[in-house]
């Protein structure tokens, strides 16, 4: 019987999925604190290592291939895709409520274009 209970309490429980936004990426950004600056510039290179690692898993970073958003050049800094993001949220106010790994993917593509294969 307990174990009714409980299920219907989670049952019950509304689930909600708080996403992180751009609009919240951006909000932390712009903070001038020590641990805002470094977990924003940690939360853009976390989202473009896993946005990269997924693309060369379906097939590859070496140029433009399909799905690739941005790439990178070999001696990007930090705070240069940093920069990229926080610019493309700026100039996009009306996505800042898109997811903010969409919002760093978007912004990098901005900045990093891939160039056409020849």
């Amino acid at each position: 019987m307990q174990r009714v209970f409980v299920m219907a309490s989670v049952l019950a429980f509304p689930l909600s999925a708080a996403a992180f936004t751009g609009n919240d990426l951006n909000m932390l950004c712009t903070k001038t604190d020590t641990a805002s600056r470094t977990a924003c510039a940690a939360y853009i290179e976390g989202a473009a290592d896993g946005i990269y690692n997924t693309i060369e898993a379906i097939g590859g970073t070496s140029g433009p291939q399909v799905g690739q958003y941005f790439c990178l050049p070999v001696d990007v800094k930090p705070q240069e895709l940093t920069d990229a993001v926080r610019k493309f949220i700026a100039d996009n106010p009306t996505r800042g409520n898109f997811n903010a790994t969409t919002m760093v993917s978007l912004g990098l593509g901005k900045a990093f274009p891939c160039k056409a294969e020849k």
